[in-house]
């Protein structure tokens, strides 16, 4: 009899350990209520799976859903969904916006980015390999490893491969399969490297 409850208690007792380790691994909370960290709930080692409110800024682990900041929001390693802000989106971990990535200043992302829909900012910056499906529209659009299927305007744009428009006063891109509009067109691969007004490529 002692030995079977033995057996029961060690096996309660390891199901309670797995279930602490678990809850503290997974971390997790469908909403996320934010003044500015660490004044949030959850704390940011958690990830958010479902809405992020911010009145001025949260800052999470991962983000999945929807993200609302007031000034802006962080994420340390993935972001899926929808993202808008009055000021900034940072991402340093991969980033997947289905619809929108919107700021008032600044979409910043530090690690493979994919946009289907909208990327909208003053300044969007993608530093890693990314690609835009749909449109990049900004003051400022620093995408140099980045393939856009779509349009990418702005006063200056640059990214690795453009499929579709790429319009503004400046514009690069590595291989070009359409058209740049601009003051100048840089086409590195192109028969005309440096083009005033109009470029294209095949």
């Amino acid at each position: 009899m002692d030995r079977h409850l033995n057996r029961a208690a060690a096996l309660a007792c390891g199901i309670l350990l797995a279930f602490v380790s678990f809850t503290a691994h997974a971390a997790m909370s469908p909403l996320s209520v934010s003044v500015v960290p660490p004044a949030q709930f959850p704390p940011s080692d958690f990830s958010v799976t479902g809405i992020r409110a911010s009145v001025l800024w949260g800052h999470h682990r991962n983000m999945y859903g929807v993200d609302l900041g007031l000034v802006g929001n962080i994420t340390d390693q993935t972001f899926t969904g929808i993202a808008v802000s009055g000021l900034f989106n940072y991402t340093t971990g991969t980033t997947t916006a289905g619809g929108t990535q919107l700021a008032g200043f600044l979409n910043y992302n530090t690690n493979k980015t994919r946009v289907i829909g909208l990327q909208l900012a003053v300044a969007n910056i993608n530093t890693a390999e990314s690609k835009i499906v749909g449109l990049q529209l900004g003051g400022a659009n620093v995408s140099a490893h980045t393939t856009v299927y779509g349009l990418q305007a702005g006063i200056y744009n640059k990214a690795r491969a453009v499929y579709g428009l790429q319009i503004g006063l400046v514009n690069f891109a590595t291989n070009l399969h359409g058209l740049q509009i601009g003051l100048l067109n840089f086409h590195d691969q192109g028969v005309f490297k440096v083009s005033p007004i109009l470029n294209f490529g095949f």
